[in-house]
């Protein structure tokens, strides 16, 4: 199977073999080229859908990034077996990322051949030096990204790679003197000096030419003029290198080539021990930063990497500027370009010349004018694989890297000491004690404090440590009241790490790292950790009370992402309850974030630990423990209802009727009538769901609130369409989505309204059913419940292949197919018997091809698709 190749030094270009590659129109070139553009790091997804629509992306944006990169990946790797793994465009962490084959990219070529050639000009070996630079030059079919001249990210990529080609095309003309063609090399050299003004190399090349060409008028004529548009255009005055070839010019000295370019790594500045694994994109962003600031720091929590960044940069820059930089407390001259300080001290910016630029590494901002900061965080998991795979003794199981490195939280320096240990520890052994004991193991380098604590910050770092999943202020308010004024000094010392809105930028949560989790968890006493424990299962209980509230309203959407937010807190709080004994607390909680699992389809998560509570909680028989196990049954009769499992459904469901009812709990008896006619319909007893829903219609109007109303008219509707009444059953459905829309209960919108196609099916308006489909479908196409657009979008696909789509029908069907079984949901059989449903809309034999491709789509590529099928 060919690799394909990719080209970006000119048109982008990709071929496979020979064959030029049909990458579509605009949108899917332009996103392959940002994924170009980083050199195989991550480009997050809010990131793509702002590059190709700017501030103000369509509604269909998400599902159409997916619908381009479904169709790349088909592109690029047409022959990759179904379900396989893509290899060049892969999914990393929120993003996606392009990785060429080694070879296969020209930037890559390029930058590997020129880098090549100019060591070996610099070594003196200019013949094979030269042929280098002219193999690398000629890779360049024309601009870089020339396709997208007012993209920011091609330019700031094309920008990168042309700084590259001038100082390869200078190292090549290095190279020409160097092998004594200076005549020949003249008329290039005054080209290339008039065109890149400032580089005061070329100056110099052009003046030896000339010299050593016999023409020593026209060398000092050519040195005076590199004098005046220093000073005139750029404000410095020439270096040494040109003051001494002037002297020796005037003196009648034979004048020496002293190479490329100066190594960039001076006495004072350290050479680095190996090459740098990922932050392509950090590098860059330095460089951004750089050129717009005079002083830029990089923070971040100790063994996060700052210093090797910044190390990192300062050499590529001494490499393109031909300037070594100054390691402070050493003496910036003033051709200095680059002054680098690893670790905060008081540097005198006031005497730098302008042109020198300051970069940092410090765990807070030194605090000078106009100074520009960049927070450096853990790697990307696959990028911190890549390291300790670098680094380790024998190339290990990728998965089992994977779990080191989580473990150490990827953080660059606990990744290198792990992998280090390798050669005394097996991968799989290491794994397990590291998520254990990261310090026992690695000494300093898992130390995440980097320095001494205030009594009241380690106290603070220690409360902190029982959130798994982040916090916002309000939960910090609960387990460590009174203590905000402390937040902004961890923040400043890279403690705690700032997450902001991806579409504001505002701080709205924070964060510990993992290893300084488990680090901070010892900063307080048993007795204080328990205290804190206790806090965090209060707040936890009271978020899911007001999440179960919250899900019956309007906001229900905003509740389910909050709680998605939240759900490893959720977790951590059920596991200290269950393991403390209170299974009230779990029982509470469990119950209140049960609905969060069914939207979410999380049907194998959410019934382990509602089972779990509920045998933890015992028999508590006050008012109070009967109404908490209900509403856990209620849950657990849900979700066993969308896996499949309709028995126990039902047995859950009458559970919680029993339940409520001992407790004199109207509102949740109401509630749970509704539940037990839903599943009982299911189970085909239409008899007993009608009379179930009887009674849940009168219990809802007996306590009057209209969200119980509205659901008990849905599971009304639902029980005459199992009777056969389709009319009355499309009557009660109409009026239970009024009610519902009044009431903003928008579950028993969606529910009811599915219902509605389903009757709407059954009567042959299938016409009318399609509209309505692909209305609901459209509108949960970005809305994160799960369950409800998987029974919607099986209707939808009923409806086409009732109405002559079969192959549209048939992909649909079976991306529900494959997606349910990723979440544990079996769509087919949630309302209507599935036998009817196989009967009356399911893909014809000659569609099997189209319902396999199906089963391969993630839910955003069947989002575009049913996108493209709206009138």
């Amino acid at each position: 199977m060919a690799d394909p190749r990719f080209g970006v030094l000119g048109p982008l270009e990709v071929t496979l073999g020979e064959r030029p590659v049909d990458l579509g129109g605009l949108r899917p070139r332009m996103l392959l080229a940002l994924l170009l553009s980083t050199g195989g790091q991550e480009v997050a997804f809010h990131r793509i859908v702002e590059v190709l629509w700017g501030a103000e992306p369509p509604a269909t944006a998400l599902g159409t990034v997916h619908s381009h990169l479904a169709r790349l990946r088909r592109a690029l790797e047409p022959d990759r077996p179904p379900r396989s793994p893509s290899r060049v465009l892969v999914r990393v962490g929120a993003g996606y990322a392009v990785r060429p084959a080694p070879g296969c990219f020209d930037a890559d070529r390029f930058s590997g051949r020129a880098t090549e050639g100019q060591e070996l000009v610099a070594a003196g070996r200019h013949g094979p030096g030269r042929e280098l630079l002219d193999a690398a030059l000629a890779e360049w079919r024309g601009g870089a990204y020339a396709d997208f001249p007012d993209a920011p990210f091609a330019l700031a990529a094309a920008r990168r790679l042309e700084e590259q080609r001038v100082q390869a095309r200078i190292d090549r003309m290095a190279a020409e003197l160097g092998l004594g063609r200076h005549e020949a090399a003249v008329a290039e050299l005054s080209g290339l000096a008039r065109e890149h003004p400032g580089r005061e190399r070329l100056w110099q090349l052009l003046a030896v030419a000339l010299y050593r060409s016999g023409r020593q008028v026209d060398a000092l004529a050519v040195l005076r003029e590199a004098r005046a548009t220093l000073s005139g255009r750029f404000g410095v005055d020439p270096g040494p290198p040109l003051h001494a070839l002037e002297a020796a010019i005037l003196r009648h000295e034979p004048v020496t080539l002293d190479g490329p370019a100066p190594a960039p790594a001076a006495v004072e500045f350290p050479v680095p021990a190996a090459p740098i694994v990922g932050r392509s994109a950090e590098l860059a962003a330095l460089g951004d930063l750089l050129r717009a600031a005079r002083v830029v720091t990089v923070t971040g929590p100790p063994g996060v990497g700052k210093s090797r960044l910044v190390q990192e940069y300062a050499h590529r820059h001494a490499e393109l500027t031909g300037v070594p930089p100054v390691l402070w407390p050493g003496e910036p001259g003033p051709e200095t370009r680059l002054l680098v300080v690893d670790g905060s001290g008081p540097v005198p910016a006031e005497r730098l010349a302008a042109s020198t630029r300051v970069l940092a590494a410090a765990r807070e901002p030194l605090g000078l004018p106009g100074e520009a900061l960049l927070e450096l965080g853990p790697l990307p998991l696959g990028d911190a694989v890549d390291l300790f795979v670098a680094r380790a003794a024998e190339a290990p199981d990728r998965g089992l890297a994977a779990a080191v490195c989580t473990a150490v939280g990827c953080l660059p320096a606990a990744v290198e000491r792990a992998a280090a240990l390798t050669r005394a520890l097996p991968v799989a052994a290491l794994a397990v004690h590291l998520r254990e004991d990261p310090a026992g193991l690695l000494g300093p380098a898992a130390d995440p404090i980097g320095g001494a604590l205030l009594p009241g910050d380690a106290a603070l770092l220690g409360r902190l440590a029982v959130f798994e999943g982040g916090f916002d202020l309000d939960a910090m308010d609960a387990v460590a009241p009174g203590q905000r004024a402390r937040l902004p000094g961890l923040v400043a010392r890279s403690l705690v790490q700032v997450v902001r809105d991806r579409e504001t930028g505002v701080a709205h949560r924070y964060r510990l790292g993992r290893p300084l989790r488990q680090y901070a968890a010892g900063l307080i006493d048993d007795d204080e950790r328990a205290r804190a424990v206790r806090r965090h299962r209060d707040w936890a209980r009271r978020l899911s009370g007001e999440a179960a509230a919250g899900l019956r309203t309007a906001a229900a959407d905003d509740w389910l992402r909050r709680l998605h937010r939240e759900r490893r807190n959720v977790r951590a709080a059920l596991r200290h309850a269950l393991a403390d004994g209170d299974g009230a607390a779990a029982v509470d909680v469990a119950g209140g974030v049960a609905w969060y699992w069914f939207h979410h389809g999380a049907t194998a998560e959410g019934t382990a630990w509602l089972r779990a509570s509920l045998a933890a909680a015992g028999q508590d028989r006050s008012s109070a423990g009967r109404a908490a196990r209900s509403r856990a049954q209620l849950g657990l009769s849900a979700l066993r209802s969308i896996a499949g499992d309709v028995p126990d459904a039902v047995a859950q469901a009458h559970a919680a009727v029993w339940e409520a009812e001992r407790a004199g709990h109207d509102y949740l008896r109401a509630d749970a009538l509704c539940a037990l006619s839903f599943v009982a319909a299911a189970s085909g007893d239409a008899a007993f769901a009608g009379a179930a829903a009887a009674r849940s219609y009168r219990a809802a109007d007996v306590v009057g609130w209209p969200d119980l109303r509205a659901q008990a008219g849905m599971v009304s509707g639902h029980a005459q369409y199992l009777r056969g009444d389709l009319t009355a059953a499309a009557d009660l459905l109409a009026e239970a989505r009024r009610s519902a829309r009044k009431c903003g209960y928008g579950w028993v919108v969606t529910v009811a309204g599915w219902l509605g196609v389903e009757v709407a099916l059954d009567q042959a308006r299938h016409d009318e059913a399609r509209q309505a489909a692909l209305l609901l479908s459209g509108r949960l196409g970005d809305s994160p419940t799960v369950s409800s657009w998987l029974v919607t979008t099986l209707s939808l696909a009923r409806a086409l292949t009732l109405t002559g789509d079969g192959e549209a029908g048939a992909l649909l069907w079976g991306a529900v197919t494959g997606i349910g079984r990723t979440v544990g949901l079996t769509a087919q059989r949630i309302g209507r018997a599935h036998a009817h449903r196989t009967r009356h809309g399911a893909p014809a034999h000659r569609h099997t091809a189209a319902y396999v491709r199906g089963l391969e789509m993630d839910r955003a590529e069947a989002v575009a698709l049913i996108a493209t099928l709206a009138p």
